[in-house]
């Protein structure tokens, strides 16, 4: 039933669920760009720069 719930409020607000993985849900990257079939992801990973 929670699980339920939580699934029913984050799909409701476009996040998307890894099948696998009922706690894993993503936005804008590219996991939910292929899900929900968009052109591309919204955001990607961040290159770490070098310590100083």
């Amino acid at each position: 039933m929670n699980r339920g719930m939580l699934a029913s409020a984050l799909e409701a607000q476009g996040l998307v669920n890894y099948p696998t993985e009922w706690w894993h849900w993503s936005y804008g990257d590219r996991y939910w760009a292929y899900a929900t079939g968009a052109d591309h992801a919204i955001y990607a990973p961040v290159a770490r720069r070098a310590a100083a």
